[in-house]
């Protein structure tokens, strides 16, 4: 079985109709399945995201899992609606700094999350046959959305990030406490600037429509 988790609802719902998830299950979260697929909408959040991927991966057989949802870019050379398929991404609010830990290195020991490298590469095979710009990259998570351009530009010099959101390292630290294969992949919809509000409304809706495609391409 296969799980896709997406924070917005927006998202989520373009994950269901993409994957024809319709069956509504009991579950604390929005959490539809279809054949041999699952779709959850996680709430916005690393807590959200991490209790998610618990529950799914607790109660059902997956195999493989994937977080597809919307960014903003910290790289400059990245537009809106590009796809960044993220090797790892980092919890730049993590900070252990007082007990010899590198900023965003978690109590495990791990400071960068990979996303699965087979799983990453199927993607990357999807989205060119999408014909969909996109990139390898890093994310950088944390629980405040970014609008200071500033500061966005100090999390790619601190972490080497291409783009920040709200989950995607906390799912890839739960699905590895889980040791299931899970891929998080994000389409940018804002520049992590004073702008970034705005622009995530306006190009919200594309990039979800980009995602159910590619969750789409990833069944075959």
């Amino acid at each position: 079985m296969k799980a896709f988790f997406a924070a917005e609802a927006q998202e989520a719902e373009a994950l269901r109709e993409a994957l024809g998830a319709s069956e509504a299950l009991t579950a604390p979260l929005p959490l539809h399945r279809g054949e041999g697929v699952l779709v959850a909408e996680t709430g916005v959040g690393k807590a959200a995201a991490a209790l998610a991927v618990a529950h799914v991966l607790t109660r059902f057989p997956v195999e493989e899992a994937y977080f597809l949802g919307v960014a903003g870019a910290l790289d400059p050379a990245l537009r809106p609606l590009d796809l960044l398929l993220a090797e790892k991404a980092v919890q730049w609010d993590v900070d252990l700094t007082p007990f010899g830990r590198a900023k965003g290195e978690t109590a495990f020991g791990v400071r960068f999350f990979p996303s699965d490298p087979g799983l990453l590469r199927r993607v990357q095979a999807a989205a060119e046959r999408l014909g969909l710009p996109h990139r390898l990259g890093v994310v950088a998570t944390g629980d405040r959305f970014l609008a200071q351009r500033g500061e966005a530009e100090r999390l790619r010099a601190e972490f080497g990030a291409h783009a920040v959101e709200m989950e995607g390292a906390a799912a890839l630290f739960a699905a590895w406490r889980f040791g299931v294969p899970m891929a998080l992949v994000r389409a940018v919809t804002d520049g992590a600037g004073e702008g970034a509000a705005g622009d995530f409304g306006a190009f919200l809706q594309e990039a979800s429509r980009r995602l159910g495609l590619l969750a789409q391409a990833l069944l075959y």
